[in-house]
């Protein structure tokens, strides 16, 4: 290539690289970048934490708003529906407990199971004394409690008896005897918590599971035992609300547990706190503000915690 016609080449590169730099850069317009679905996953843990935080003090209807954001970013989802129904439902039962901080009432789940609430006659007649001489199980009229515990208490008030002992039977939705429990007896008349036996079962998530809790007036002749029945299921419990659970004491997480039905959790919460606290009169009303809204006898709700 002679020296004549390689400067011009120089020369024409020049110029297109000087005419190309006054020129405007045009950038290509990209489509929008889809949400990233860990920040809408931490996003919608936000909302539900935050639903069942103002749960607890009972701004009610703040925490419908925080439970129906979480629904937005995942419509459908069972945990944001479930929040949502439990909170609208505890709001159309008693506006006046809503609103109150020291009244607590108890709304329990849109379904029940067969039971016996209160035993009835045996054909023997039964080892009991006193004006209450019934055997009653603290559980809602629908006769289904829920709980997150694998080993949850349950609670009957016992009659003043001669029986030394009581028996505590759990049984598979399918009838799988599953636990036979002793209870010993006092004699005394009261409000008995009974805790299932961890060496010997757990409940499972989502599984329903029935109770038998008789005493043992004969021995010999168990069904001449007066006894009641009920049923208990583990919930499969949202993780959000788990951990909103755990991070608080007991006295502040009062609220959240009965807006979300856990019905042996909260009874085993305020047990807890009459014990540390006997002679607070607050939570001794909530105690039977809550036994009074599941249609305990008041005359059972005022008996004494037994050991």
């Amino acid at each position: 290539m002679s020296a004549h016609r390689f400067g011009l080449l120089w020369l024409l590169v020049g110029t297109l690289a000087i005419g190309t730099s006054a020129l405007p850069v045009i950038v290509p317009l990209l489509p929008a970048v889809a949400q990233n679905p860990a920040n809408q996953a931490g996003e919608f843990d936000r909302y539900m934490q935050r639903g069942y935080q103002l749960t607890a003090k009972r701004d009610y209807q703040s925490a419908l708003v925080n439970f129906r954001r979480a629904l937005s970013l995942r419509p459908g989802d069972r945990y944001a529906l479930t929040a949502i129904s439990n909170v609208e439902a505890y709001l159309a039962r008693d506006r006046y407990a809503a609103q109150s901080r020291n009244r607590l009432t108890f709304v329990p789940p849109n379904r029940g199971m067969p039971g016996q609430r209160v035993a009835g006659a045996t054909r023997f007649g039964e080892c009991t004394q006193g004006s209450l001489s019934k055997i009653v199980a603290l559980v809602p009229d629908n006769n289904l409690g829920m709980t997150a515990a694998a080993n949850p208490s349950l609670f009957f008030f016992v009659p003043q008896t001669t029986a030394k002992s009581a028996e505590l039977l759990l049984l598979s939705e399918a009838g799988e005897l599953l636990l036979t429990q002793q209870v010993p007896l006092s004699g005394k008349a009261g409000i008995l918590p009974v805790t299932v036996d961890a060496a010997k079962v757990k409940l499972q998530p989502g599984q329903k599971y029935q109770w038998i809790f008789s005493l043992t007036c004969r021995p010999n002749e168990p069904d001449a035992n007066p006894f009641v029945s009920g049923w208990i299921e583990r919930a499969e419990l949202d993780r959000n609300l788990a951990q909103v659970i755990t991070a608080m004491p007991p006295i502040d997480r009062l609220p959240l547990l009965a807006t979300s039905q856990l019905w042996h959790d909260t009874l085993a919460t305020l047990v807890e706190l009459q014990r540390s606290n006997p002679n607070n009169a607050a939570i001794k009303q909530q105690w039977q503000d809550v036994l009074k809204s599941a249609g305990i006898d008041p005359q059972i709700v005022n008996m004494p915690l037994l050991r």
